[in-house]
């Protein structure tokens, strides 16, 4: 339990899994969107290594 309120006659407390399950959302989320931004990347260099190669054989068979 996370106690909030200090020495006030009033304090709070809060179950932990208010702070854990907001928590494991946002790294699944990070997480799924990193994947995507990096198999994007990938996806963009494969492209202009096949330009690269088609250009230089099309050089090749002038």
């Amino acid at each position: 339990m996370v106690e909030l309120g200090g020495k006030s006659p009033f304090g709070q407390s809060f179950d932990n899994s208010v702070f854990i399950i907001p928590a494991i959302i946002l790294i699944a989320v990070f997480g799924w969107v990193g994947s995507k931004l990096y198999k994007s990347i990938l996806e963009k260099e494969a492209r202009a290594t096949s330009t690269k190669k088609d250009r230089k054989a099309a050089k090749k068979a002038q």
